[in-house]
Order: C-alpha cells, then sequence, then structure tokens
C-alpha cells in the first residue's frame, strides 16, 4: 500500500515503495484490465471536467484550489472529531503545498478577499464562507460515484 505523510499533497519524497504484495500497476489489480480501463477512462474523464469546473472558480489558478483544499480537509477532520480548527500561515502552507512561501503568501491574499478563506489580526488564515465543504463534495462528488459503481 503506498503510505503518505498526510500534509504531503505532492505524493513526493515522503511516499514509501510499495509492498511486495501489490500489483506493479493500477490494471494489474484487476482481473479484467478492460474492466479496469473503461473505470479508469470514466473516472479520468469526470476529474478532467471537476479540474475545468475548479480550475474557472478559481480564476485559472489551480495553486489556490490547492491551498483553500488544505482548509477544507481541516474542516473535514474537524468536523469528525479527528482535529482542531487552528489558523495556518504561509509558512506551514507553503510546506504543506510545496508552493514557494511567497507565492502562497500572495495567492492566500487574494483567497481572503474574494471570501474563501479569511484572516484574523495575527495573519493566520481560516476557511471562509464563499465555498464551503459541502460545495467541493458536489464539485467533486461525481468522482465519488464511479468509485461506489465498481464497489
Amino acid at each position: 500500500m503506498l503510505m503518505t505523510d498526510p500534509h504531503d499533497l505532492t505524493g513526493g519524497p515522503n511516499r514509501k515503495a510499495e509492498s511486495a504484495g501489490e500489483p506493479a500497476n493500477w490494471t494489474g489489480a484487476h482481473a479484467d484490465p478492460t474492466l479496469a480501463a473503461r473505470f479508469l477512462y470514466r473516472w479520468a474523464g469526470q476529474f478532467s471536467a471537476a479540474l475545468v469546473r475548479i480550475r474557472s472558480r478559481f480564476d485559472g489558478d489551480l495553486d489556490q484550489y490547492l491551498l483553500y483544499l488544505v482548509f477544507v480537509l481541516q474542516e473535514i477532520s474537524t468536523a469528525s472529531g479527528n482535529g482542531r480548527r487552528r489558523g495556518l500561515n504561509a509558512l506551514s502552507l507553503s510546506e504543506i503545498t510545496q508552493i514557494p512561501r511567497e507565492t502562497a503568501r500572495r495567492k492566500l491574499l487574494t483567497l481572503a478577499q474574494a471570501g474563501y478563506l479569511r484572516r484574523d489580526e495575527e495573519g493566520l488564515y481560516y476557511l471562509g464562507d464563499a465555498y464551503g465543504v459541502d460545495e467541493v463534495f458536489d464539485e467533486l462528488k461525481p468522482l465519488w460515484d464511479i468509485v461506489r459503481q465498481e464497489r
């Protein structure tokens, strides 16, 4: 199984090697490669459509969405009792997302001006009201529907 640091959204250097019992590729995990290919085609199509919608919502800037998504994931974790709501600064978000700090800072200000995030007097950012967890779920729901159909 692939293991990643929950704060490493890149899947980069924190990824651990696959265990010996896992297939080397995705289609090898399924008895019917044609079925696997159809699933992947449908999922990738929905993923592409979701990215287009998300990109449009964030004025063509997927890095803004990535920064925003950190707050959405924190909100989900808090709501499920696995975490607490806390503010994050540009340095922390830069480390989590691997976006350069100054770039992250500018994008965070833009997100706050648009109402996606709010900024307190100490410069910490929190999830705003412009686009909440329910809207994010609705945006990504077609991906989940495809996965559920395959179970």
